[in-house]
């Protein structure tokens, strides 16, 4: 009975996507491609079949401005090229003539320059974006995919990655010839060369790859090893894993790509311990959504917040940890994003940025976390398979998704996607008042939830809890708010002790003042940012490091305001600040909050979390709330010398979360990070104190594996 449910299961699925591939059949490449990195260039050879429906959307081809047309001929008569406008080398298809049956043949031969070398070598990528094969001039982008098979000639000691199988690879003469086949629909035809140590094994009917710069073989292990692992819980989750292979390419520049069958990573990036559970599963993931499921152009992004969703916060979910993952989205969307930087998600095409990364990855997050509450987990993930077996390999946005959740849930979901992928902005919330009276045998719990943000009403569904005399766990419900002033009204059977709005942060919404703690992220992320340079600094090396990350500061779009110096005691002057130096005058006047986080400062060093950091060898960044402009933060920083700034600089930006770091040497090495504690303000009320906690809740990734 297994075998038969299982394939039916796989018949089903080729069949959605062979019936989808009929209606736009792709272009297929035949491509020979010779590598000489003495010369810098490639020789290259094209047999372009085009299906006989494309024929006619397309009138031209073009190419790469630099490169050198040798031979090109269409369906065996020669045609013209000249050079575009737009900066390309183009050639015009003459229409087909009348009985034509198709397809066409274009045969193209010619060089391109290409920035590979002997001599420095660094990794060669390049992809549809640089023309390096002839592409049609369509305008209707989501009409045109590729199929293809690519023979990649090079030096033997140069690998190359691409798309698809690996049909063969054989060495003669000196050289390396490989070949790559990819026969499902792609956006483009990438390749990657480097000189790269091959590691390999075989997962199934999967061949992984990890294509290293150096021979680390305990690295490549670790992570085939994860990769397999991943694979096989997608798989289960989603689909089958919809290519012939995965693949680890290790890029010399700090790239992070998911690419169809393989991920580009840089060569820093792949060795933090923590990758291997944390960007790399998000890579991984991409394979059934963003290069299974292809991003329509014309709709919103949706495709970084689901993975998010379902690699990064889900395998945090399954420790436990998922309300802090969503807690800490909301306080980068907090941090970062205001109304001159927000928009909807409808609008996200990529990350640029951190308030840019916090919308269309966090707040897509969240919206998903919200569309899961309120159709539950099962009917969550049945939604999702939908949507993946409908569109494999074709375009698809926020409109596709919608239609997958109401055929699966049989609700009408157009207003909830409307407002929070057409509408930009979010609710704020707060408990306005809260009462208990006894009714009889009853006690009745009666509320009033405003919500203070400046936007117009949201409506959504609201988590709460509620904790009763004589009973162990709370109670947990939803209040459905429609109004800008909501009234609700429970009947318990006991009287209730305490209530908690939104307990397991389950609801976009902006944090109100005091329930997110200090971070650095809400310095970087303020309109207005006013650096502070100490005027008793004995180094002037030191001065002149503070002094270049405080103009690092300046040219930020979100600065304004002169570089000031701590001889100004009461700084008045609204916005965020940074202070800079051990010794700067200012930092006394945060001394009742680092005593109430229990900080202590001497003459040896900071003393953070029952340890003490000596001031030699050891920088400092401390972010507290500004004590005369509320809603804004003050950032110290210490650094243990000039040749460290540079470092704290370019690092700082990405602990945007955590309220205390502490680094270790010239090139700075975190030691130490944390984040402040938080607090409910204006979510909660104790009617009895005591101590109340809450019960973990069921992940997805268990509720759905492990019904």
């Amino acid at each position: 009975m297994i075998h038969k449910i299982s394939f039916l299961f796989y018949f089903l699925f080729f069949v959605t996507v062979s019936s989808a591939f009929a209606l736009y059949p792709p272009i297929h490449h035949e491509l020979t491609v010779a590598l000489d990195p003495r010369e810098s260039i490639a020789k290259l050879h094209d047999v372009i079949t085009i299906p006989k429906v494309t024929i006619y959307s397309i009138n031209s081809f073009q190419l790469n401005k630099e490169s050198e047309i040798e031979y090109l001929e269409l369906a065996g008569k020669e045609i013209s090229t000249e050079n575009s406008a737009d900066g390309f080398i183009k050639f015009d298809l003459p229409k087909p003539s009348e009985g034509f049956t198709g397809p066409l043949k274009l045969v193209c031969t010619y060089t391109l320059p290409l920035t590979i070398s002997d001599k420095n070598m660094e990794t060669l990528f390049i992809s549809g974006a640089d023309y390096f094969y002839p592409k049609p001039a369509m305008k209707d982008k989501i009409n045109h995919r590729v199929t293809f098979e690519i023979k990649i000639q090079t030096p033997i000691n140069l690998k190359v990655v691409s798309q698809g199988e690996k049909l063969e690879e054989v060495l003669e003469n000196g050289y390396r010839t490989v070949i790559w086949k990819e026969e499902k629909p792609q956006e483009e035809i990438l390749l990657i060369a480097d000189r790269y140590h091959e590691f390999s094994r075989i997962h199934g009917a999967i061949t992984l790859y990890a294509y290293l710069r150096n021979n680390d073989k305990s690295l490549a292990e670790r992570y085939l090893k994860v990769t397999g692992s991943y694979i096989d819980l997608y798989s289960k989750l989603i689909a089958p894993y919809p290519y012939k292979k995965f693949a680890l390419v290790e890029n010399s520049q700090q790239t992070g790509y998911g690419m169809p069958s393989f991920t580009l990573l840089g060569s820093r990036i792949i060795r933090f311990p923590f990758i291997l559970h944390t960007s790399y599963p998000h890579e991984i993931l991409h394979n059934w959504f963003g290069n299974g499921v292809y991003i329509n152009p014309d709709s919103g992004n949706w495709a970084e917040g689901l993975t998010s969703y379902l690699s990064d916060h889900m395998l945090q979910e399954q420790k436990g940890k998922g309300d802090r993952y969503r807690f800490q989205e909301l306080m980068k969307y907090s941090s970062y994003v205001n109304e001159e930087n927000d928009f909807p998600l409808a609008e996200f095409k990529g990350r640029d940025g951190t308030a840019s990364q916090a919308v269309g990855y966090g707040k897509t997050l969240m919206v998903l976390h919200m569309l899961r509450l309120k159709v539950g987990d099962t009917l969550f993930l049945k939604a999702l398979r939908d949507f993946y077996n409908k569109n494999l390999f074709h375009y698809a946005g926020f409109e596709e998704l919608r239609m997958s959740f109401e055929h699966v849930t049989k609700l009408d979901l157009k207003k909830f996607f409307d407002q929070w992928t057409l509408r930009k902005g979010q609710p704020q919330l707060q408990l306005f008042s809260a009462s208990t009276n006894k009714q009889i045998d009853k006690h009745l719990l009666q509320l009033e939830i405003k919500q203070t943000q400046l936007h117009p009403t949201f409506k959504l569904k609201l988590p709460i809890a509620v904790w009763l005399k004589d009973q162990e766990k709370p109670w947990f419900g939803n209040i459905d708010i429609v109004d800008r002033k909501q009234k609700a009204s429970l009947l318990f059977s006991t009287k209730p002790l305490k209530v908690v709005l939104d307990p397991y942060h389950e609801v976009f919404r902006r944090l109100n003042q005091g329930e997110a703690p200090p971070s650095i992220g809400q310095t970087y992320g303020s309109k207005m940012q006013t650096p502070v340079l100490p005027a008793n600094e004995s180094s002037a090396s030191l001065l002149s490091g503070y002094r270049q990350f405080a103009q690092s500061v300046k040219i930020a779009p979100r600065s304004s305001g002169p570089i000031l110096n701590d001889t100004i005691l009461n700084p008045f002057f609204t916005g965020s600040l940074w202070l800079f130096g051990k010794k700067n005058t200012l930092v006394k006047q945060l001394k009742i909050q680092l005593d109430q986080y229990d900080v202590r400062i001497d003459e040896q060093g900071i003393t953070l979390d029952n340890k003490k950091f000596q001031w030699k060898n050891h920088s400092f960044a401390l972010t507290l709330n500004h004590y005369h402009s509320k809603g804004n933060t003050i950032t110290w920083v210490v650094a243990s010398s000039d040749k460290s700034i540079p470092g704290l600089i370019r690092k700082l930006p990405h602990y945007g979360k955590y309220g205390y770091l502490v680094f270790k040497g010239d090139i700075p090495r975190n030691v130490t990070k944390g984040t402040w504690s938080s607090s409910r303000s204006g979510l909660d009320h104790t009617f009895i104190k005591g101590a109340y906690s809450l019960p973990p809740k069921i992940p997805l990734i268990k509720s759905s594996l492990n019904p």
